[in-house]
């Protein structure tokens, strides 16, 4: 819309201009304008969590339900078990070979029009394959963290070989957050570089 527009569909009294920041800072009411309620649907199609992410949400949320009746510790294995080391290598390991395949992505994909890492699925799949053979479920649970993106539930190899996986973080965040944390870094999460540390310079001492 032009500067000094109204909204189209409900007349709102401020101008819908480009320059502004948001539309609901536009807006007199934005819980009445119409244009606003289509703009905020099309958004909540586009970050619809994938299946695998409902199923997974679903479990977290039945295990927090148990927990508050059971007890904090309901479902897990005993603190200091062989069970507990060997669960917590798991997640180690997943949480490592994650950002492995993400680096992947970076290094050996090219760069979409939003300039954004993207690569094959099947130029991943035949790069990964030599390192692990967890490819398709790594890629899901790196999806499910927002840190990448496709279309489908699953991919296949052969079928889905032309897919495109779009990377939705910067490999710069993924790896320095994982390097501070040993976490992925989660959807709502931000990543600050660390300002490098200048040293003054030691003063000269001249020799008389």
């Amino acid at each position: 819309m032009n500067s000094g527009a109204k909204c189209e569909d409900c007349g709102c009294s401020k101008p819908n201009s480009a320059a502004n920041v948001t539309l609901e800072e536009q807006v007199e009411k934005p819980e009445e304008c119409k244009e606003l309620q289509k703009v905020s649907k099309v958004v909540a199609i586009v970050e619809q969590d994938d299946s695998l992410t409902i199923v997974v949400k679903k479990q977290e949320a039945a295990l927090k339900r148990l927990e508050e009746k059971h007890g904090s510790g309901y479902g897990k294995p005993p603190p200091g078990s062989k069970s507990e080391a060997r669960a917590k290598k798991y997640n180690e390991n997943c949480t490592r070979e994650i950002v492995e395949l993400c680096g992947i992505v970076s290094e050996k994909g090219f760069t979409d029009t939003e300039d954004r890492r993207a690569i094959l699925f099947q130029d991943l799949f035949n790069t990964y394959r030599f390192i692990s053979d967890k490819c398709c479920g790594l890629l899901l649970r790196a999806r499910r963290y927002k840190l990448i993106s496709f279309q489908g539930e699953m991919l296949f190899q052969g079928k889905d070989d032309k897919t495109v996986i779009t990377m939705m973080r910067t490999f710069v965040e993924i790896h320095g957050h994982y390097k501070e944390t040993k976490q992925l870094i989660g959807p709502d999460e931000v990543y600050l570089a660390p300002k490098p540390s200048i040293k003054a310079p030691k003063p000269s001492i001249k020799k008389e």
